[in-house]
Order: C-alpha cells, then sequence, then structure tokens
C-alpha cells in the first residue's frame, strides 16, 4: 500500500505500446477486478494507491544503446533533439533525455532546462489522451494530468543516471523539486523518469492541516483527556471553513494527535511526494518555524493504511518517537498474554492495559447472512485466531489452523471483537430491497455510491453492522483479512468482498472504506531530569497518567443515525 515504494518495472527496451502493456496486464487486470464495474480506466487511477506495489519481475541490467530504442524523437529547434519513451505504457511512466547525439552544438545542449524537457513531455502526452478520448471514450477526471510545474511540485519527476540505470542500479535515481526546474542536467548520462499520471489523493485538501478538530468542540463528538484533564483547544486552533485534523498537540514532549482522512497514505508514494499525511503535517511545522530551509522532524511511530481514517500518533522529536516505539512494543506484548479478564474496561466498553499503547478500531461489516449477526455476537471479548500468508498477494490468504506443510511464511494474527452495534438498541441495519423508495435502498447507496442500481444485491449484503476491534498482533492487512475470513468483509473494501464506497467532493472521486481508528491510549510520558535504571538523562520516562483519544462519530454514522430514527422495523434489535 502506500507508503511503500515500488521500484521501476518498464523494460526501456520495449517501448511499443503493445509491449510496454504486456508487462504490467497481471497486476492491473488483478487490481481492477474489485474496482467499479463501469472498467473506467481513470477512475482506477484516481485512486491507484490500491494497486500492487510489489515489482512486477525484476529488470536485468541491459546495455545503453537499448534504452531508447523506438524512441519517439522531438525537435525543438537549433537541432536539438529531446527524446521519449513509454509514451503509451500502462503505466504512464515516461523516460525523456535530450539526446547526446543530435546535431546540437555542446553550448545548445547546456541551454536546455529539465523544465523544458518536462514541458515537451507533457504536451506529448495530451496528444496521446486527446487520442483516446477521441477514438475510444475514455474518462478523464479533472486534474489527472498536471503541468510540468505540478508534477515538479508533486515530486513526480525523477532525475536517473543512465549509466546506473542501465546496470540495474536504482540507488542514483533523485527525486526533482519546483526548486530543480531551472537547473540543466548533463545530458550526456542523465534521464529523467516522469510519472505523468500519478497517484492523486484530492482528500488531503479538504481539510486544514494547521486547525484542531471541530468534534472536539461539539459534545460527545471528539474527546482528547490528558492525565485526566479534558484537553484544551486554543482560540486560534479553531477551525473555519474546512475541517482541522489536530486532535491534540504537545510541543514540549514532541507529539500530535491527527485525525487521518481516509483515501490517503501516511507516506509518500513514488509519484506523489506532496498529499500524504507526513507532507501536509510537515509544511504545517515548516511553516510555523517560518524557516523555509529548517525540515522539522517528522514521523509515524503507528502506520495505518490510506483507506483507514481515525486516530494516529505523530513525533515531532526523536526522543518521542522512541518512546512511543517502545509503548506500542510494550502494548503488543501485554495484548499477547493478557486475556479480557485481566484488562480493566472504561466507560466506552474498551479493555486498557496498565502499560503500553493500544489502539481500538471501528469497522461497519457486511452481513451477508442474517445468521451471523448472532454468531458474531457470541465472539465479543473472545481471542480469534487466523494465519495469514504475508508473502501473498492481496487479498491476502487468511486461515483459521496453520498449514502443517508449506513452504509459504505464516504469520499468526490475533484479534478480540469488543464490541456490536451502533447503540444498544440498534444491533444491524438492513440494506437489501429491491423498491427505490425504501430506506434500506437510501442507505445501500449512501454508502456504496449510486452508480450501482442496486448495490447490496450486487455484493451479497443483506445488513450491515457496527463492530469495534482490537489487534493483538501486527500483521498486513491483519484486520481487513480476519474480518472477512470470518464472512464479514469491511464495507468499501473491495479485495476482500466489501465492495466499493465511492465519494465524490469539489469534481474529484476517492475511494473509502468503513474502517477507523476511534480509541488511542498510551502513559503521558514526562522528561527524565536525574536518570534511572530504564532511562538516561533527558529522555522520555513513563508516568501513571494517561492520554486518551476517542472519536464517537465516523464517516457512516449519521447515515446509521438517520436509518434508526425513520426504518426501525427494518433494523435488527
Amino acid at each position: 500500500m502506500a507508503g511503500r515504494y515500488r521500484k521501476p518495472s518498464i523494460d526501456l527496451s520495449a517501448t511499443t505500446s503493445s509491449s510496454l502493456n504486456k508487462g504490467n496486464n497481471g497486476n492491473r487486470n488483478r487490481s481492477n477486478s474489485y474496482r467499479d464495474r463501469s472498467n473506467s480506466y481513470q477512475r482506477d487511477r484516481s485512486n491507484s494507491y490500491q494497486r500492487d506495489r510489489s515489482n512486477s519481475y525484476v529488470r536485468k541490467p541491459q546495455s545503453k544503446s537499448n534504452l531508447w530504442k523506438g524512441s519517439l524523437n522531438k525537435d525543438i529547434g537549433n537541432s536539438i533533439i529531446v527524446q521519449m519513451v513509454g509514451m503509451e505504457s500502462s503505466s504512464h511512466t515516461v523516460y525523456a533525455r535530450v539526446d547526446p547525439s543530435c546535431n546540437a552544438t555542446p553550448e545548445s545542449l547546456s541551454t536546455v532546462p529539465i523544465g523544458k524537457v518536462i514541458e515537451i513531455m507533457v504536451d506529448e502526452e495530451w496528444r496521446h489522451v486527446a487520442k483516446a478520448i477521441l477514438e475510444k471514450g475514455v474518462h478523464v477526471e479533472p486534474d489527472s494530468y498536471p503541468s510540468a510545474a505540478e508534477l515538479l511540485k508533486l515530486g513526480a519527476v525523477w532525475l536517473l543516471n543512465e549509466t546506473a540505470y542501465a546496470a540495474g542500479d536504482h540507488a542514483h535515481a533523485r527525486r526533482l523539486s519546483p526548486k530543480d526546474e531551472n537547473d540543466t542536467p548533463d545530458w550526456k548520462d542523465m534521464t529523467l523518469r516522469v510519472h505523468v499520471h500519478p497517484d492523486r489523493f484530492f482528500v488531503a485538501h479538504e481539510v486544514d492541516w494547521t486547525k484542531y478538530c471541530k468534534g472536539l468542540l461539539l459534545d460527545n463528538c471528539t474527546s482528547a483527556v490528558v492525565g485526566g484533564k479534558k484537553a484544551h483547544v486554543p482560540v486560534m486552533g479553531f477551525p473555519d471553513k474546512k475541517d482541522g485534523v489536530i486532535v491534540y498537540e504537545d510541543k514540549n514532549i514532541g507529539f500530535a494527535v491527527l485525525n487521518k482522512p481516509g483515501g490517503m497514505p501516511c507516506h509518500s508514494t513514488l509519484s506523489n511526494h506532496a498529499e500524504d499525511v507526513v507532507s501536509m503535517f510537515s509544511a504545517t511545522l515548516k511553516e510555523r518555524s517560518g524557516d523555509e530551509l529548517k525540515h522539522p522532524f517528522l514521523s509515524l511511530p503507528i502506520r495505518v493504511e490510506p483507506e483507514m481514517h481515525g486516530l494516529i500518533l505523530a513525533a515531532t522529536k526523536k526522543e518521542f518517537c522512541a518512546y512511543a516505539t517502545k509503548q506500542l512494543e510494550s502494548g503488543n506484548t501485554a495484548s499477547n498474554h493478557h486475556s479480557s479478564e485481566n484488562g480493566s474496561e472504561n466507560s466506552n466498553g474498551l479493555t486498557n492495559n496498565n502499560t503500553g499503547l493500544t489502539k481500538t478500531y471501528r469497522c461497519l461489516v457486511c452481513i451477508k447472512d442474517p445468521d451471523d449477526i448472532d454468531r458474531i455476537e457470541k465472539m465479543v471479548n473472545r481471542t480469534i485466531e487466523h494465519y495469514v500468508d504475508v508473502k501473498s498477494a492481496t487479498p491476502k490468504k487468511f486461515v483459521r489452523n496453520k498449514p502443517k506443510t508449506s513452504n509459504h511464511e505464516w504469520a499468526q494474527c490475533l484479534l478480540k471483537i469488543t464490541s456490536v452495534g451502533q447503540s444498544n438498541n440498534f444491533r444491524a441495519a438492513c440494506v437489501s430491497s429491491k423498491y427505490s423508495d425504501s430506506n434500506d435502498f437510501s442507505l445501500a447507496h449512501r454508502l456504496w455510491g449510486p452508480n450501482i442500481q442496486h448495490p447490496a444485491e450486487e455484493w451479497g449484503v443483506q445488513y450491515v453492522m457496527q463492530i469495534d476491534v482490537q489487534l493483538m498482533t501486527k500483521s498486513p492487512h491483519q484486520i481487513r483479512g480476519q474480518l472477512a475470513a470470518l464472512g464479514i468483509p469491511i464495507v468499501g473494501d473491495g479485495p476482500y468482498g466489501g465492495g466499493v464506497c465511492e465519494m465524490r467532493m469539489h469534481r474529484h472521486m476517492w475511494m473509502r472504506m468503513a474502517v477507523q481508528i476511534c480509541h488511542l491510549e498510551f502513559s503521558l510520558p514526562k522528561w527524565e531530569e536525574e536518570g534511572t535504571e530504564e532511562t538516561k538523562k533527558g529522555e522520555l520516562a513513563t508516568t501513571q497518567e494517561k492520554c486518551v483519544f476517542h472519536l464517537n462519530t465516523a464517516w457512516w454514522s449519521d447515515y446509521l443515525i438517520d436509518y434508526e430514527h425513520s426504518a426501525m422495523p427494518n433494523a435488527i434489535h
């Protein structure tokens, strides 16, 4: 998922459209199998963080003379030739350079900046897009093909050492920024790799990264309790037109708790270095410091998948990052060795350990068999065990019993369902209906979007139910895979059978999943002034006081509340 980097998997010796598509169809077909049934190419690309980011194959070293065979050559005047390959590749990754063997003088070659080459390449790419629109009727989302300046701002342009790249070495690639637009590299051995259709996460611009959450100012929406006291929201941090993401911030200790939007990664991708949590909040910290040259420290001890939203922890000092890592490890160890009887239950019905960092997930799951509602309720506060093949492709394989004989690496997965239902009087909502004027029909379309006439029937879902879950181990796709293995996939989790939830706002579209980190708790640290056996002087030490953060509402909460008020006869109590 996002946050992980993928090395280029395009063999530049294959420059025709058919040969470039051949090496990528396997991953693309697997990725598109669970997407919008309209097979709209552009809609897939707008949520391209869902693509498989593993290498489709390892590129073998090749001679430099083969890299530009079949290239598209563009004469830009003064005998200067710009070469481009990969214009029609399915990955939309184009390699461009100034041909060092052209008839232009060395003085002329030294006057061609990086920005000029990118502009020529973008112009040529738009010719291919216009042709696809006119001949094939391809739908193009707004802002899906950025300008040369925007590509640099997004971090979608890389400068490669051609000799090293031909030898199979990717270590010499450097991501470019707007400051490099007017630079002129040595075109004799340098090449540009441009992701002309980069990953976009427009939801990052729908919130204000400098302000606090509106829920903190409303009753029973968002709570932040530090050391037993309700956290104070500074007046300058009140949200304005957009909702803020900051839940709590301690500049002295060096951490912040953020309410991450769903549909964006925590870390940058190969083609987008601007629309992720770290980049957006780092820009806020840099703006506060007033020093454009200073790069503030920011690390996310807890990594979550792009589709998930909710509470995440951000360390703004190295000392707190080390402290949070220890807390997280302590929390996982405690979860693995304590049953539900050994913990204390708080007012939210969540089990607390005395030490470590704990988090709780709120999910809206699909019920395909009404009998599963009672079956899942009987699992509350019981440890549920599965094993996952960690190296398998998405959707990963989860099984109840570990295979005795297997060459695969199977990891143990443990989770606990802590509560079921939206409220004490409301367990599950019906979404299956053939009548367009029914509340069940309306709820289904609010969850999965309006593009499918009967979305619940399309995915084989009869009811949806909200549950709270705590993970006791850490494995890739654990919460998604384990719930799917129980027969209750998360709403909007296409790969695991939960359908596709489409969200549109301000001309843009992204996918969202009904999973939220709703509760985050850890021990409040303090600076160690003298040093002890466990901590050194100047480090952060654990105290008995707690930091407790909680979200009472998710993006689907209002849908269920409206349904509960208007469709009680069809709800399961």
